[in-house]
């Protein structure tokens, strides 16, 4: 009789967590830029997760800000399924620190969700010490015939001290990246995109985001844009 008792409960238990009708969860919910340039564009996949038993679907979507793309297709994602949205985002004229929270509205249980997009936008990043990066962006477009696979980058170091870099964020899922461990005092620091071999015909833009330490032991973010387009010759 107890053991009956005990696995009704465990049934009652496993049920019960089921039976949470529409939950809708995402992959990220803070993104953090750090330090970008005006104009740059800044792209990353989200992902819209069904937990719950029952559909989710999704009413509205604020990003409260022109400058904030969310373009969601699918409105209805049912049980166990997800739904990839390419979230794009430009710095265009703005200056200095910057937050925005973009709202997503549906049947679920906590009926908002909220993403938080972060960036410290700077107008001539040349002026930025203690570095900064040149390109401002990798353009890792192909143009005409001409095939390229690498497309290199500088981080410069404008102060007398090292400045150690680490790597944060980066998708590669159509490149590899080589990216420094530090920058010599009042020197330059070399990094590079490299186009995987069976990735040379499609198109992407992402971004990768890395973390370096000031003179003050503080540390700060600062993000890179990275795009690929195929332009092909007119004939």
């Amino acid at each position: 009789m107890r053991k009956l008792l005990f696995l009704i409960l465990i049934f009652a238990l496993t049920t019960t967590g089921l039976a949470a009708g529409p939950i809708l969860t995402t992959n990220i919910d803070t993104i953090d830029l750090g330090i970008v340039p005006q104009n740059t564009e800044f792209s990353r996949d989200i992902v819209l997760r069904s937990t719950g038993d029952k559909p989710v679907t999704i009413s509205e979507v604020n990003t409260f800000c022109p400058c904030i793309e969310f373009p969601l297709e699918n409105m209805v994602i049912p049980p166990g399924d997800s739904t990839i949205v390419h979230l794009r985002f430009k710095a265009s004229t703005y200056v200095g620190q910057k937050e925005w929270r973009l709202h997503i509205y549906s049947n679920a249980e906590s009926k908002v969700v909220r993403i938080r997009l972060m960036a410290f936008i700077v107008a001539d990043i040349r002026m930025h010490k203690p570095i900064y990066v040149f390109p401002y962006f990798v353009n890792a477009s192909q143009y005409g015939g001409v095939t390229l696979r690498e497309f290199p980058f500088n981080v410069i170091n404008k102060s007398d001290e090292y400045v150690p870099l680490k790597l944060i964020y980066a998708d590669e899922k159509y490149y590899t990246l080589d990216f420094p461990a530090f920058i010599s005092p009042n020197d330059s620091a070399f990094g590079k995109v490299t186009i995987n071999e069976n990735d040379i015909d499609k198109e992407f833009d992402t971004y990768i985001t890395f973390e370096f330490i000031d003179n003050k032991s503080e540390k700060h973010l600062y993000s890179i844009p990275i795009k690929r387009k195929i332009f092909t010759p007119i004939k």
